[in-house]
């Protein structure tokens, strides 16, 4: 692995006993942990139909043969490798940090780290993975590899990512979709600032096309308990107007609207079978991506 300040060594010890695992079909080329659209010979039984002339006699169902008095073919899942695609969202808001905690991550730092350690999980079993970084924008794009290489050049954009330009995801999000070919993993890594509306529309691109879809929502611990009690001069982080302002006047709205932003979020991850993992930049990245992982893989292994 090259030397680089995104993922240690133990972060690398802690990812690589972990599996990230489609919850349903997707396409590939080489043998893995997903299930395929395609039949194959794996060990993962799917369904029978009946033996026609020039079918493998070893496909043949012995055992309901002598149910039945009839001849069956057993067909299995293949497994098959992903090929996943992380967005990486590095608009301005991403750059947020506390005033009162100086040494905690930005939003888009802790994004940096937390795709570095999903970016080596995926090559680490044999998975491609791509990378996306946006603002107002696609910035920089990385097809979906496999090449000893890529991490390297994955690593070489987030180390040199800054945040950009204001957010408007939706147009991202429809031409990222476009671009994809066949179905697979998509990550989304963002703190959704955005109007949900369009954001909904472009999730629903992705899920028309059949991709599962993953989404991290990044958030600084200020945006959900808005800590500030003196007289504070807030900023937009994504624009130029700024508030001076009592704090305690304003916080009980703040806090409602909060709240009813996750709400939706929620709400319209939840109707689209799309994964959501609220993760805080105080929590440590590889801890959180554990957890998840692992909630992740108990849902997949019961559903399936």
């Amino acid at each position: 692995m090259p030397e680089t300040s995104l993922i240690d060594a133990k972060t690398v010890t802690r990812v690589s006993r972990l599996e990230l695992i489609a919850r349903q079909t997707v396409e590939g080329f080489l043998s893995g942990l997903h299930p395929s659209p395609y039949h194959g010979s794996s060990v993962e039984y799917l369904d029978h139909r009946p033996y026609t002339m020039g079918d493998e006699i070893h496909t043949i169902d012995w055992k309901l043969l002598a149910k039945t008095d009839k001849y069956y073919i057993k067909l299995f899942e293949e497994q098959t490798n992903l090929r996943g695609t992380i967005l990486l969202d590095t608009s301005a808001s991403m750059g947020y940090r506390s005033p009162a905690s100086p040494d905690r991550m930005t939003k888009l730092s802790y994004g940096a780290h937390l795709t570095a350690a999903l970016a080596y999980l995926l090559l680490h079993q044999n998975d491609a993975v791509g990378l996306t970084l946006f603002d107002s924008a696609v910035r920089h794009y990385l097809p979906a590899r496999t090449t000893a290489n890529h991490f390297r050049l994955i690593i070489d954009r987030l180390e040199a990512a800054q945040p950009g330009a204001h957010t408007v995801m939706a147009p991202v999000l429809h031409e990222i979709a476009g671009r994809l070919r066949r179905r697979g993993m998509i990550i989304l890594i963002s703190d959704l600032l955005d109007d949900l509306e369009t954001v909904k529309d472009g999730l629903a691109h992705f899920r028309h096309q059949r991709h599962d879809v993953i989404v991290f929502h990044l958030v600084d611990p200020d945006e959900l308990s808005f800590p500030f009690e003196r007289l504070t001069r807030f900023r937009d982080t994504e624009g130029t107007a700024s508030l001076v302002t009592n704090p305690g006047s304003i916080r009980q709205r703040y806090l409602d609207r909060m709240q009813t932003f996750l709400a939706q979020v929620r709400k319209i991850c939840f109707e689209r079978n799309i994964s959501y993992e609220l993760l805080r930049t105080d929590a440590p990245y590889a801890q959180a991506l554990s957890a998840f992982l692992e909630k992740r893989g108990r849902v997949t292994k019961t559903g399936r």
